[in-house]
């Protein structure tokens, strides 16, 4: 029997609505910065904090996220939580992989916009215990850590230091702007042969 990977693995969340080459520039800095055996890309399914903001349905950003990881071996999809449907609690998440991975660490990729809202989070205790924290610096965002965090196990690394968001993408796209270079091409390929974000 072979023997069970105990690699450290990056965890990377989000609605990816839709994914940008920042998401791809910080999950690659992310695996070369801690040495990680593989990120994997989880998109969420209804975002607990976004439950209104997802503009285009699961299927597509699934798609995207396909197209903008090609080519890299380290990238992986995690499609557990649009499996699961309902809202995505990254808890539930952390011991569905734990289940895949019980021998493997997680590092829990945030931004540094995040760690506030991580006390607002479904049992954040819980999931402090089972990652490292992973923090990169958003632009515009502290990065204190606040005194209920004090316990975890966080770690920083490098950021690619870009104001793109999802977000401003969209508003974009909407205004038939190609958002070439800011997406990757696949990813720009796909929304105009679909006229998303219009």
């Amino acid at each position: 029997m072979a023997p069970v990977s105990q690699s450290p693995i990056g965890i990377l969340g989000g609605s990816f609505d839709p994914v940008h080459c920042a998401h791809c520039a910080i999950a690659q800095l992310a695996l070369e910065h801690f040495a990680l055996e593989k990120i994997y890309f989880i998109p969420a399914y209804i975002p607990p904090h976004k439950r209104v903001s997802v503009a285009v349905s699961a299927r597509h950003r699934l798609a995207m996220l396909r197209r903008a990881v090609r080519g890299n071996r380290a990238f992986c999809i995690w499609d557990g939580e649009l499996k699961r449907k309902g809202v995505s609690f990254t808890v539930d998440t952390l011991h569905e992989l734990k289940k895949l991975h019980p021998d493997s660490q997680f590092y829990f990729i945030i931004g540094s916009d995040n760690i506030p809202e991580m006390l607002t989070w479904k049992k954040y205790k819980t999931i402090i215990k089972m990652t490292t924290l992973c923090v990169t610096h958003r632009p515009g965002h502290s990065m204190r850590i606040p005194p209920e965090l004090s316990r975890a196990k966080i770690a920083t690394f490098p950021s690619p230091e870009w104001r793109i968001s999802s977000s401003i993408i969209r508003s974009y796209l909407a205004g038939n702007v190609s958002c070439r270079y800011m997406l990757p091409d696949a990813v720009v390929e796909y929304i105009q042969k679909n006229k998303l974000y219009k």
